[in-house]
């Protein structure tokens, strides 16, 4: 009984003990003290107590000078004599702007936070440089730092809030009659034997407990911040100095809190060459508790183009795409899209466009100078920016702006609407950084070989060359997953598409046919087939062949030069449960509320959920490191030539779980290792779409996003990247048999000098019904054997010899033709008119191409 009674006592606080484990667990609450609160809670006001003398930096190529009162700054091209502005010179008087935009105008960098009201936005112009809230410091290798305090901050004045009658009488004494009498009006004496008549005793008495023993004269609570400068100089005019000020702040016991929310965001200017790079350290930025930092905007308006400039903004959409300065539509909405596409543990509840770039580069071309903005450090967590003038202000300006802290929306109960945010449990440690080169020209083409020249520089890069012969990528489906009726009954089955002895077939037709540098990725050949399950182990799927058979198939490949790459997911689980090795609680990522990432699939028509197809899920980053490290293993056991990864290289998403957050930086380096893995291993990559931090790695990047998203802000779309990597490395891009105009796909290949692209399988199209795959509709090889091998051949044969070479120049010479000029002076001319072109003795039929070979 005495056992049970124990038991029942002991019981309540057990279960106390549960409740509060499973509140640090599930929902976050910290459990340190007052003492303990983490640094990132503890932000730092600054004064700045400097003179006005310009701080400047300088070297053969650059001249960098920054005025210390608003921090504002100009960068000098010495070899052009072009001025680079932080800030247009005469924002503040900006016609269009209101007052709040002209503060954007002014500020070297935008600040976005959380409440449990929402977002938002404040800029460090007001906030801080305005009152002075920054330190200035020229570091010992030149370099300059900036220390903003950005906030409501309440502006410290040298004046004592409380003082002893007997200091205040001596410094009063020193004044003049008049001086003396305007002080005395800001102060009231309060002496301990009349503190009884005073309605506000006990408040006075709590903030200064001294005055139940000696009289003080204590600051009015009414006094303005202009009649606080005011007594600052009187006190200034008879020696009061920061020793006394500390003296009498001893007097105050319980000093108010100077704001309400306080940020610190450093920014580190330093000259490299003809380069101007900027920082932003993550580990200097600080919160108030209270107020998660989300995202910040260093240099917002650098270089910003006014309405009589010309010329145009550069921005990475697809492979580069031009916002002419000035071009009135405002009508449309500002450029924004998200660097390496949307990160699937960030929530959404609906889809309208999948923003990405894959190149982490902005740009700015005025009246015949230009500046590319090369994005180094934290990219992963970047965004760019730009919209035109006339719309908030009379300015075009393009930016980055980047994730500080992610965080997503927690329902706490399903009987309630209320919604609260939480968020990462600790700043990233990280530094976004900016490298800003300058060129002597307003043209994209040289903007594009500034920023070839630029990777051309990177140790893994520069020795790099792509293939003699112009690539052809082939993509051949082995299986799908459909449902068939057996015995009666619908079945989950795995269909074979292309058998890997009709693989071997297809192989050798193409090189029958003559067809060079093929490069065959191989798809849906294990685990359930293209919808894959997770690589617990490696499953080689029998109604393909099985084992053996593929490794005939291998060997073959190798036999005709053939490069073939075994695709495999990693980051994601498709129809995987705990008898494939996949356990969602363990295993899949989580969002910052500790919910699990389950993807939905959006309807491309209507961008609303497709409840009737199966979710999946984003699995956790070290068990996709897993899964990748098991298919590298199998690829070196049967001896395969490459692998192609369908996710690394393309999709980039952290984990938040709060006991292990790995973000998107941390996932991006544990990708290229999985690259650099499986090149130790002796295997050739191939990787889709090819994030820029895949470029070192990669053999051969398929499907590239030529063009991207035709925005309607957008007035062109140029071959930029693909300027700058040609002859660097082998790409291709989407597949051309299932674009919806596939000759104009083609003739885009054309144009920016890429490789060719298809999709195929053996089986007819038709057995495609019924199922998720609808997109392979236009697959079937027997369809496409003969028209893709003459486009093939005569493609191969069209640009012998230009696959090594740079692009030197790409010209629009109408609405419909480009010309893009190699290295050897040979022009491949591209119409896309549905009539024939005809000028200076160039001929082309319509939607059709011609090359000009060099002389």
């Amino acid at each position: 009984m005495k056992k049970k009674s124990l038991i029942l006592r002991l019981l309540p606080w057990v279960i106390v003990l549960a409740l509060l484990a499973a509140l640090v667990i599930f929902v976050g609450i910290p459990l340190y003290t007052k003492d303990e609160t983490p640094h990132m809670y503890k932000p730092t006001i600054y004064y700045y107590e400097g003179d006005s003398k310009p701080l400047t930096m300088e070297n053969e190529y650059l001249s960098f000078e920054m005025d210390p009162t608003t921090t504002h700054f100009k960068v000098v091209d010495k070899a052009t004599g072009v001025e680079w502005l932080s800030n247009p010179a005469d924002a503040a008087n900006d016609k269009v702007a209101n007052s709040a935009h002209k503060e954007n105008l002014q500020a070297t960098a935008l600040i976005t936070y959380c409440t449990s009201a929402g977002a938002v936005e404040m800029n460090n112009y007001k906030y801080s440089i305005e009152n002075g809230n920054y330190q200035l410091q020229q570091l010992e290798d030149g370099s300059i730092r900036v220390d903003y305090a950005i906030g409501k901050i309440e502006k410290q004045y040298l004046i004592p809030q409380a003082i002893t009658k007997e200091r205040y009488d001596a410094f009063a004494d020193q004044m003049k009659k008049s001086t003396k009498k305007k002080l005395s009006s800001n102060y009231a004496l309060y002496e301990p034997e009349k503190l009884d008549s005073k309605k506000n005793k006990d408040e006075i008495i709590a903030m200064y407990p001294s005055v139940v023993e000696q009289p003080l004269y204590i600051l009015k609570s009414d006094v303005k911040e202009n009649v606080k400068k005011k007594v600052e100089e009187y006190f200034a005019e008879v020696g009061y100095s920061q020793e006394d000020y500390d003296l009498d702040m001893q007097l105050v016991a319980g000093a108010k809190e100077s704001s309400a929310s306080v940020f610190n965001v450093s920014l580190v200017y330093r000259l490299e060459d003809g380069d101007l790079v900027v920082e932003v350290p993550y580990d200097a930025i600080r919160y108030t508790e209270g107020y998660a930092i989300t995202y910040v905007t260093p240099l917002p308006m650098f270089g910003a183009a006014g309405t009589e400039d010309e010329g145009f903004m550069f921005v990475p959409e697809g492979g580069g795409a031009l916002i002419q300065l000035n071009n009135g539509k405002l009508q449309q909405s500002t450029y924004y899209a998200n660097t390496y596409g949307w990160d699937y543990a960030t929530r959404r509840d609906e889809l309208i466009n999948e923003t990405r770039n894959t190149f982490p580069v902005f740009g700015m071309a005025k009246n015949g100078a230009s500046f590319l903005c090369f994005m180094e450090g934290a990219t992963s967590f970047g965004g760019v920016q730009a919209d035109i003038s006339m719309r908030y202000n009379s300015y075009n300006w393009l930016c980055a702006k980047y994730n500080v802290l992610h965080g997503d929306q927690y329902n706490v109960s399903a009987k309630t609407a209320q919604l609260v945010f939480m968020f990462e449990s600790a700043i990233p440690d990280e530094t976004v950084v900016h490298r800003y080169r300058f060129i002597n020209s307003g043209d994209y083409v040289d903007m594009a070989n500034a920023y070839g020249d630029y990777l051309r520089e990177n140790d893994l890069l520069k020795d790099q060359k792509a293939s003699e012969e112009v690539p052809v990528s082939v993509e051949l489906v082995g299986a799908i997953d459909k449902t068939v009726v057996k015995f009666g009954l619908p079945i989950d089955s795995v269909f074979a598409t292309t058998t890997f002895a009709q693989a071997e077939e297809i192989i050798g037709q193409l090189t029958d046919k003559g067809i060079k540098n093929l490069n065959v990725r191989l798809s849906g050949w294990m685990n359930g087939g293209l919808t894959q399950e997770v690589i617990q182990s490696v499953n080689v799927l029998n109604e393909l062949g099985g084992k053996s058979a593929l490794e005939q198939l291998i060997a073959s490949s190798k036999e005709k030069n053939v490069n073939l790459f075994l695709d495999g997911i990693s980051c994601f689980a498709y129809n995987s449960g705990i008898f494939e090795g996949f356990v969602p609680f363990g295993d899949a990522a989580r969002y910052t509320t500790r919910e699990q990432v389950v993807i939905t699939r959006y309807d491309p028509i209507t961008y609303i959920p497709q409840d009737w197809l199966e979710d999946y899920y984003l699995v956790r980053p070290d068990y996709a490191k897993d899964r990748t490290d098991t298919l590298i293993r199998f690829l070196d056991e049967t001896d395969a030539a490459g692998i192609s990864f369908r996710d690394i290289g393309s999709f980039l998403s952290g984990d938040y779980n709060p006991k292990d957050t790995t973000n998107r930086e941390e996932v991006k380096a544990m990708n290229i290792q999985s690259m650099l893995d499986a090149k130790a291993a002796g295997q050739a990559v191939m990787v889709k779409v090819g994030n820029d931090y895949a470029l070192p790695y990669a053999d051969i990047i398929t499907d590239m996003d030529l063009t991207g998203t035709k925005y309607s802000l957008i007035d062109q779309m140029v071959p930029f990247y693909q300027i700058a990597i040609h002859g660097l490395k082998d790409y291709t891009g989407e597949p051309i048999n299932l674009s919806g105009d596939y000759y104009q796909e083609f003739l885009r290949c054309v144009e920016y000098g890429g490789g060719l692209n298809f999709t195929f399988m053996a089986e007819d199209a038709k057995v495609l019904q019924d199922t998720v795959h609808s997109s392979l509709f236009g697959s079937h090889y027997g369809s496409w054997a003969e028209d893709a091998t003459a486009m093939i051949s005569r493609y191969q044969a069209d640009m012998q010899g230009l696959n090594q070479q740079r692009i030197v120049d790409h010209q629009q010479v109408s609405d419909f033709v480009a010309v893009t000029t190699y290295e050897d002076g040979t022009k491949v001319y591209v119409n896309y008119a549905n009539e024939a072109y005809s000028e200076g003795g160039v001929e082309i039929a319509a939607r059709d191409y011609t090359v000009e070979r060099g002389q």
